[in-house]
């Protein structure tokens, strides 16, 4: 089992995942809708989706480890199917950040052979997928953390 001061390495780990999606989903939201802070912000939504697009595998393999350190319930099931899919959040929450940043980024869009239309209409998908990605990716994030409590805590 993967431990840290004698302390498994899983509950440690899904703190940063669980700080960290929602401030990321937060990030895209607002640069989603208000253009004067997506230009303040820059790539920090994008680079903040990436750290968690990494922690979470992390989280998850730590979590596998646990798991077979203490063995298997109905509720550790229920937590594990529910943990399995937050990389598919956190992977869209980074394509969308991603998007978001380089459809708003002019040193990008200016050499992209697109007309005025195009890069509006790309922008406008980015800006959508980016607060659908974020709330996905949070509600994820919530329901393995519910049924992860649920699993510890009982009820």
């Amino acid at each position: 089992m993967n431990t840290t001061n004698g302390l498994p390495l899983h509950p440690l780990v899904v703190h940063l995942v669980v700080v960290l999606v929602p401030l990321t989903a937060l990030a895209v939201i607002v640069a989603a809708l208000w253009p004067r802070a997506r230009a303040w912000m820059g790539p920090l939504p994008a680079v903040l989706a990436l750290l968690g697009l990494i922690v979470t595998p992390i989280a998850t393999t730590a979590g596998e480890d646990l798991e077979h350190t203490l063995g298997s319930s109905p509720a550790i099931e229920t937590h594990a199917s529910a943990g399995d899919v937050v990389i598919i959040g956190t992977g869209c929450l980074f394509g969308a950040a991603a998007l978001l940043y380089l459809s708003g980024a002019s040193w990008a869009t200016s050499r992209l052979p697109l007309s005025p239309s195009v890069l509006t209409a790309v922008d406008v998908v980015a800006r959508v997928l980016g607060v659908a990605a974020s709330i996905a990716a949070v509600y994820l994030v919530y329901r393995a953390g519910d049924t992860g409590a649920h699993a510890v805590w009982g009820g």
